[in-house]
């Protein structure tokens, strides 16, 4: 099994010492991959997603069932974690390979999505509770799940027989043309609307989904699309010929477009701030001349991320919520783990080492290489804060020696980041940026299994408590067993 796309906010250093090896075809979940979990059982408040707690709805109030889930997380009963639930591939014959696109997760299910079907798994027994299969692969996921739990996908509504003529294999997304949108929900696999896209159905590479505030955002090449997230109904479409198109959209607490116009070569980028339910621009910033990519790290705050002169992302820009430029945060000498850069794709929620709250924005800087003759007891990396209206480092957090430390995202106004390790179970912690402390929340991961390893880093769901990783492509080499996994979590055994 291979966990691919690239590297995102894990370990550079790990990926690299990676390359070149056989990967294998179990999920191991370890010390260096086995990411946060589990926050605990009692009272939960949702809000909008990236916020600390000042820019939140109060904890009492209601939030709407359509508006995108962020839950508040608090300190498990005990820090020892075990598996809660794991999901296993049998139908990859030898020699194949699919992709393994989307992982959802509510306080009763966890669904996966591989090839052309997503299947939802108990989380109190880990049985497969309900499965769809989509005539066609599915070509494009988004994170975001509403307060009730929906979420959409687009996949290729044309079978493994035409996908096939057309150069694919009838797993594979790259080469299916991607023309229908779906709504389903995460608890009982329901699909609640199904759409055919308009326009002409466009490559994997070039489509977009996201959701915020009751509505669907897709963009397919010349084609962008708002929908009801209820219903289905078309709200509004923009599939008028133009030198400017929607490549794609950032949603969750807000919505941003990112438009590019021009020549291909010499590409002029723009961010507009877009009201979902008309699709009409509140605002645009225009991105300067020479920046060769853009990348979406949040909504709302806005913050983007630019590759100037090179398709690597330089510099973080923070923005007002009047489209200004407000700050920005050099990512001077390839020194921090941002998960923004990325090519052949029209995502442009890439940026999953960045996690941005209402006043900073958390980072971590590349793993030091470690051994205890050299390292003398010196911290592993550090999660860097810093301020969105002056883009300065503001306060760090220093991992241990030898185990890395990355944020994940937020839980109210505090940070939830994970630790790796290769002689100790790895561990979930809480960084509270305003006192500069750290909680312990979980342990989970067996050090003494020589499975464990260091791999390309999975997709990972961290909700209710419990933290789930899984493949993003799976592949079965000559000679392997049938049985691919393909997912697993872990929760607090408290």
């Amino acid at each position: 099994m291979s966990f691919g796309p690239p590297p995102s906010r894990f370990t550079q250093s790990v990926v690299a010492a990676a390359e070149g090896r056989k990967r294998r075809t179990s999920l191991v979940v370890g010390v260096l991959l086995a990411l946060v979990a589990a926050l605990c059982s009692g009272a939960w408040a949702l809000w909008g997603s990236g916020g600390e707690a000042s820019d939140a709805a109060p904890a009492s109030a209601r939030p709407s069932p359509d508006a995108i889930r962020e839950t508040v997380e608090r300190t498990p009963g005990t820090p020892e974690g075990g598996t809660v639930a794991e999901y296993t591939l049998k139908t990859l014959k030898e020699g194949e390979e699919a992709p393994a696109p989307g992982l959802w997760a509510t306080d009763k299910i966890v669904a996966k999505g591989t090839a052309n079907v997503i299947r939802g798994i108990s989380v109190k027994d880990a049985e497969e509770e309900w499965k769809i299969k989509f005539r066609g692969p599915l070509c494009a996921v988004t994170r975001h799940v509403s307060v009730d739990g929906r979420t959409a996908v687009i996949y290729s509504g044309q079978g493994p027989a035409k996908a096939d003529k057309k150069g694919g294999t009838g797993r594979d997304s790259a080469a299916a043309p991607c023309d229908r949108v779906a709504v389903f929900d995460v608890d009982t696999g329901r699909k609640l609307w199904d759409k055919k896209l308009p326009g002409e159905s466009a490559a994997a590479m070039s489509v977009n989904i996201t959701m915020t505030q009751g509505t669907v955002l897709t963009a397919t090449g010349q084609v962008s699309v708002g929908y009801d997230m209820t219903t289905g109904k078309r709200l509004w479409s923009d599939t008028r010929p133009s030198d400017c198109v929607d490549v794609g959209f950032a949603g969750g607490r807000g919505l941003l477009a990112l438009v590019q116009c021009g020549d291909s070569t010499d590409p002029e980028f723009r961010i507009q701030r877009i009201a979902p339910r008309s699709g009409k621009s509140l605002w645009t910033y225009k991105v300067a001349p020479g920046i060769q990519g853009v990348r979406i790290a949040s909504s709302k705050p806005p913050v983007i991320a630019v590759a100037a002169g090179d398709i690597q992302v330089t510099t973080l820009i923070a923005l007002t919520d009047r489209g200004k430029q407000r700050s920005t945060i050099r990512l001077e000498d390839d020194r921090y783990v941002h998960g923004c850069d990325g090519t052949f794709s029209s995502q442009v929620e890439l940026c999953t080492g960045v996690v941005v709250g209402d006043r900073q924005l958390y980072m971590a800087t590349k793993p030091r290489d470690f051994s205890p003759e050299t390292s003398r007891g010196l911290p592993s990396n550090e999660v860097v804060a810093f301020d969105l209206s002056t883009g300065n480092g503001v306060r760090k957090f220093a991992a241990k020696p030898g185990r890395p430390m990355f944020p994940l995202r937020m839980s109210g106004d505090k940070v939830i980041a994970y630790r790796e390790a290769a002689n100790a179970p790895s561990a979930a912690v809480s960084l509270d940026p305003k006192s500069g402390k750290e909680a312990l929340l979980l342990l989970f991961g067996n050090p003494e299994m020589s499975e464990m390893t260091a791999l390309d880093p999975p997709d990972v769901v961290y909700e209710r408590g419990r933290i789930f990783l899984a493949a993003t492509r799976v592949e079965r080499p000559k000679g392997d067993g049938p049985h691919q996994l393909v997912m697993r979590g872990f929760e607090s055994s408290g």
